[in-house]
């Protein structure tokens, strides 16, 4: 079996509280687009889970969080079957962008087949909890709301399609050290209402979401990363509604069209940063479960 598993981006993102489980509540939309990790599944004829990746600088022992899923699910569902994930990597790691929780859904929804689990979607996004806070949402995917830890996710029937520049530089920003700088209370916290009226309404103008588009993170961020500043600041200048992913380093624009796109990827092509050109995607309803 081969799946595809997708990058989200963050239209919004605004940090709650903070847990006394040392956790951040968050209020958060992502979108599901299409720059695609590919996992390929084969039965083991023994118990052992092997890992493979097309990028050799990652491991693929139990700190892998597909080795880490195939082991537990296998684990909780006492599974005297192995397996072999091939996992070809395109969505970079410390990007923002959700590629390991992505990875981490598709091998689980891959293994709820393969093993004859036959799991629901609940049990299975249930199950998702246990591994990491934004791997619920890539059960559902297209647009959602984000609450909680990132685990409970509500589907936002939008009908936009939007084309999407991503810009990464040569570097990550991992999740722990950018929550490791948010200092609470937060001032003048924003309302995620606004930007999900908007996109059920697909009243989602280039001005709109000039307005709406927001990451409490880029406070947090920015002063100590000013190349993710500029890049924003880059693509800005081209018109465009920008904003960073998730908790960095990638910021994303949506553009007018797959035109505007491909000219603003063939005009960053004087810095040295990492750029995709991609559109919005959905999941195939229950693909793989």
């Amino acid at each position: 079996m081969i799946l595809k598993a997708p990058a989200k981006i963050n239209l919004y993102l605004e940090i709650i509280n903070k847990r006394p489980d040392g956790y951040h509540n968050i209020e958060s939309v992502m979108h599901t687009v299409g720059l695609f990790d590919i996992l390929e599944f084969d039965l083991n004829n023994n118990p052992k889970i092997e890992l493979s990746c097309s990028d050799k600088s990652l491991p693929v022992d139990s700190t892998n969080i597909v080795y880490k899923t195939a082991k537990k699910m296998q684990k909780k569902y006492n599974i005297k079957q192995g397996i072999k994930i091939h996992l070809t990597k395109n969505i970079p790691t410390g990007a923002g962008l959700g590629g390991g929780s992505s990875d981490s859904a598709t091998t689980i929804k891959a293994l709820n087949k393969i093993w004859n689990i036959n799991a629901s979607k609940e049990e299975l996004e249930s199950f998702a909890k246990t591994l990491g806070a934004d791997i619920p949402f890539f059960f559902t995917g297209g647009t959602a709301k984000v609450e909680g830890i990132g685990e409970i996710v509500t589907k936002i029937p939008s009908k936009n399609n939007f084309f999407v520049v991503l810009v990464k530089p040569n570097f990550g920003v991992s999740t722990a050290y950018a929550y490791s700088k948010v200092k609470m209370p937060l001032t003048n916290q924003h309302e995620i209402h606004r930007i999900t009226n908007a996109l059920r309404e697909k009243a989602f103008t280039t001005q709109v979401a000039k307005e709406l588009l927001f990451n409490r993170f880029e406070e947090f961020v920015f002063p100590e990363n000013l190349e993710i500043e500029k890049i924003k600041k880059t693509l800005e200048s081209f018109g465009c509604a920008s904003l960073m992913s998730g908790s960095g380093a990638t910021v994303f624009a949506l553009t007018s069209g797959q035109e505007q796109s491909d000219e603003v990827v063939k005009q960053l092509g004087i810095y040295k940063w990492n750029t995709w050109a991609v559109s919005s995607c959905e999941l195939h309803e229950n693909a793989g479960v």
